[in-house]
């Protein structure tokens, strides 16, 4: 039995047809090229560079929750915080946060140890490799903020940073599975 996708030639990410250059045969081509529909073409090109800024600014930022995000947290809190306020912070599960804390263990960045006042509470401390790799880390992330967006002008900045806030919010709003036609009106 057809999908409503399949019956109305609609492919969840755009209509795609034969490539318009058949000499063009690249695997790694993106398939948003090849979407007939110009408004579906230009849509589906800005949501995939908006994924590359995206994995871009997660591989090298060290995701939301991993070691650089997490040495830097410690860094900013005097070297040592409470693993219950981390989890907290981070808004991960006590499980995934332990398992994290183990590598960054493992590899000698950090120590845990228990609360003198509260036997229950494990503090976990950067130590002073650790802290050498934070401060570095820090600087890194700094710096790329600093240069990240010289390419544009401050009101092209401006103007970027109130298109992603209202792109943003419509994202929140909407289903992530929409079905039919997008409400938005250009």
């Amino acid at each position: 039995m057809e999908t409503p996708e399949e019956s109305s030639g609609f492919a969840p990410c755009g209509r795609i047809e034969a490539c318009p250059r058949p000499d063009v045969d690249d695997p790694f081509r993106p398939r948003w090229m090849d979407i007939s529909d110009s408004d579906e073409r230009r849509g589906a090109h800005i949501v995939d560079m908006l994924g590359f800024c995206g994995h871009y600014i997660h591989v090298n930022g060290g995701g939301r929750s991993g070691r650089a995000p997490i040495i830097c947290a410690l860094l900013k809190h005097g070297d040592a915080i409470p693993q219950r306020e981390l989890m907290n912070m981070f808004d991960l599960k006590a499980g995934s946060l332990s398992e994290v804390l183990t590598k960054i263990e493992r590899d000698g960045l950090i120590e845990r140890t228990r609360d003198p006042q509260d036997r229950r509470q494990l503090i976990v401390r950067l130590t002073p490799e650790g802290h050498e790799q934070a401060t570095a880390e820090q600087l890194n992330r700094e710096r790329f903020r600093a240069e990240a967006l010289c390419c544009l002008t401050d009101a092209e900045c401006e103007q970027l940073e109130d298109m992603l806030a209202r792109i943003k919010q419509h994202w929140k709003e909407i289903e992530p599975d929409m079905k039919g036609d997008c409400a938005c009106k250009n």
